[in-house]
């Protein structure tokens, strides 16, 4: 690797590594330094023989746990489980991730990133969901940047707690630490071959002084020394999934727990005019009906009563002023936004090629529908939560309830799929509202119909592209409008139109702008969020200018990023994998796209479609090339990409969210299909292999898939899709 030089304090030249000045940078931006962490380490001890614990910020107190808790568990003569590790005397290494598990793999990787660090026994190590808390920093997961955003904190944390180990056995055994090494949770001395388990070690390690920790002790691995990252090593999470010991947000349960339905107004925007719970109480089991700020909640002894009960309610609703909103309007909005800006843009004097490419409103569906348990007390509230944003959720329990935010215990379970849902917290407000209302825990459940009905839909796109050709064929002048739907609210930040439209390819001018408009039509983040849209019209576009100048797609795209070799390459790889340029059948065609996400993880998918004679679509193949820098676990790294592809598959093949009279018009899986098993094509990913720090993977399998797809279609029957989801219809 490159090296720079340092000078230290006294004066003399070190050698520092790049990896290791970005580690440095990163540790800096978090406000603290090795000193203070190894200070905040050591004086955790006291007790011998019980528990060291490990991390950056240590607080003398205690997490309150719960049932269902997925934190940490307290002991006695131990420090409360707030920090990264716990080492015990029985050798069990306790990791606290911070990310939340939503079935991506963060629960396994992450703690293989201190494991590594630490020379830990995997076989020894317990990995933990931690809950909420600011020590942890951020732990919004969303952005593919659970691992990226990670990588240092979690390496320097193990780091740190292996060179405390190598004190406390150098202490013991009278050795300078230089002389001292660790392997699989055991300190060796070279010299002489004696050994100590990590264990065995605690209790000295938390007496001693950490001025005397060298800094070669806490020196980062390089990426040769690795003998766990980059493994294949099976998720921590898969047994207790497969056996059903498991705590999903569903599964959580309270001695005298309530069950919560709600009742909300189909109407957008519309309001509560009404209510009759005669019927409703009359049903067994139920207990209380209630107005809170969404609806009628009807409380329960059980979920089925609580659904029983919501549809004896009489309710009626004031409609307000989107009774009369339908997706043409939507539709028409969008085209405005593109028009008003499109007569700024300039075209070029040569050929033209232009184009309009349509995306609608898509829901998360994800598998667990929107949960939330609460308890909330005179002066405490417990909150279990599948939360993406645990930070968030702490907050609005703390707004709801009243009480300060010291009182609020926020348990992150395992999560059903968040998709960026999660990252919404209308389902906690609603648990605490309820349980603040009735004394006692409950959990609000949403059933399907509630989960399509009432999300935060991933924006509806309207795109106009444009370009104009050299004589050589390839674009001089290249126009890009899009136009979606805003989503700045008070509680996140707004999706610019225009995310992923800085298209990477090689063109004399580039005009790039966006509109976004504002509706009654709640919108969110959505897995990979406005590149899903930008993407497919800009991959669609290329396609449309390599066939009006008689160019193969693959090959103008090559040429195109003649100065972007990073994505160029990963065009070249997919590409060759998928033999390109091979026959297919009649009627199969292979299409391609590529990009690169927020500056980072470069992906090129391809896609073998066919249509049959009804103009049905049948993808049989996908083949994708990925640089995400080095790859942490491949199994979980492989995993995260099929998973997108399938999702983006199911936007692509068969999701749409449309309004009529002001209501959505999609209730469940049968209005609103997913992907079947049968349906799947054969995903192939493929790595470059690379040693910088990792980029993102959770999002980035979704955006090219769709204009693969589209292009694909072209290259089978020479027609064009410019709106998605792809229907027969639009083959005719």
């Amino acid at each position: 690797m490159d090296e720079q030089t340092k000078q230290s304090e006294s004066g003399e030249q070190q050698s520092i590594t790049v990896e290791e000045q970005q580690s440095q940078e990163h540790l800096q931006k978090h406000t603290i330094n090795r000193r203070q962490f190894l200070i905040g380490s050591v004086i955790v001890g006291g007790v011998a023989g019980t528990a060291l614990v490990i991390g950056f910020n240590v607080f003398g107190r205690h997490a309150k746990t719960g049932t269902a808790a997925q934190g940490p568990i307290t002991r006695p003569n131990s420090f409360a489980p707030d920090v990264w590790v716990r080492l015990d005397t029985d050798n069990t290494n306790t990791i606290q991730v911070a990310r939340s598990e939503l079935g991506q793999g963060v629960l396994t990787s992450l703690a293989m990133l201190l494991a590594e660090e630490l020379d830990a026994d995997w076989s020894k190590v317990r990995v933990e969901q931690a809950p909420a808390d600011m020590q942890f920093g951020d732990q919004k997961t969303d952005g593919s940047s659970s691992v990226s955003d990670s990588f240092y904190t979690m390496r320097n944390a193990g780091a740190n707690a292996r060179a405390l180990l190598v004190l406390a056995a150098a202490h013991v055994w009278g050795v300078n630490q230089s002389t001292c090494r660790t392997e699989k949770g055991v300190v060796f001395h070279t010299p002489s071959g004696r050994r100590l388990p990590y264990g065995d070690l605690i209790g000295v390690a938390s007496t001693l002084d950490s001025s005397s920790v060298s800094l070669a002790a806490v020196k980062l691995k390089q990426t040769e020394q690795f003998t766990l990252i980059g493994t294949r090593v099976p998720r921590v999470d898969t047994p207790q999934k497969i056996d059903g010991s498991a705590i999903f947000g569903l599964d959580v349960r309270l001695p005298g727990m309530r069950y919560a339905i709600i009742a909300r107004c189909p109407i957008l925007g519309g309001t509560l005019k009404h209510v009759d719970s005669t019927r409703a109480s009359a049903v067994p089991g139920v207990l209380q009906v209630l107005q809170i700020e969404s609806g009628v909640a009807v409380v329960a002894e059980n979920t089925w009563a609580a659904i029983q009960g919501r549809r004896a309610l009489n309710v009626a609703w004031t409609p307000g002023p989107n009774v009369q909103l339908d997706s043409a309007q939507l539709r028409e909005q969008l085209a405005a936004g593109v028009q008003n800006l499109a007569g700024r843009s300039p075209l070029g004097a040569g050929k033209t090629v232009e184009a309009v490419y349509e995306t609608p409103f898509l829901a998360h569906a994800t598998m667990e529908p929107m949960n939330c348990t609460a308890y909330v007390q005179t002066n405490h509230c417990e909150v279990w939560a599948p939360t993406q944003h645990p930070q968030a959720a702490r907050q609005v329990a703390s707004n709801v309830s009243g009480l300060p935010l010291e009182s609020i215990t926020l348990h992150v379970t395992l999560t059903g799929g968040g998709f960026g849902r999660r990252v919404e917290t209308d389902f906690v407000v609603e648990a605490v509202q309820i349980s603040s209302a009735i004394g006692a825990p409950v959990k609000v459940v949403w059933t399907r119909e509630d989960d399509l009905e009432h999300d935060f839909y991933r924006p509806a796109s309207y795109q106009q592209l444009s370009a104009s050709l050299t004589a050589q064929e390839l674009p001089d002048v290249w126009t890009h409008i899009a136009a979606t739907q805003d989503t700045d609210r008070d509680d996140h930040q707004a999706q610019p139109a225009t995310d992923g439209a800085d298209m990477p390819y090689n063109s004399a001018v580039k005009h790039i702008n966006g509109s976004q408009i504002s509706s009654a039509v709640p919108a969110g983040i959505w897995r990979s969020s406005n590149y899903s849209n930008t993407i497919f019209a800009v991959e669609s576009f290329v396609d449309e200018i390599a066939a009006a100048g008689g160019i193969d797609p693959y090959h103008l795209r090559l040429q195109l990023l003649s100065n972007n070799p990073r994505l160029q390459r990963v065009v070249q790889l997919a590409a060759s994998k998928a033999g390109w340029g091979t026959s297919l059948p009649a009627g199969w065609g292979r299409g391609m796209a590529c990009y690169t996400y927020f500056s980072s993880t470069t992906v090129a998918e391809v896609a073998e479609v066919s249509v049959a004679s009804d103009n049905s679509v049948r993808v049989h193949r996908v083949v994708c090339a990925v640089d995400c820098g080095l790859v942490v676990n491949p199994t979980i790294a492989e995993a995260q990409i099929e998973g997108g592809v399938v999702y983006g598959l199911t936007a692509a093949l068969k999701g749409e969210i449309t309004v009529a009279n002001g209501q959505i018009q999609q209730h469940n899986f049968q209005d609103y299909p997913l992907l079947r098993m049968n349906e799947t094509p054969t995903i192939e990913v493929y790595f470059v292999p690379g040693t910088e720090s990792p980029t993102g993977l959770g999002e980035l399998g979704v955006p090219a898939i769709a204009p693969a797809v589209a292009n694909a279609i072209f290259a089978a029957t020479g027609r064009r899709i410019r709106r998605l989801p792809i229907q027969a219809a639009d083959l005719r």
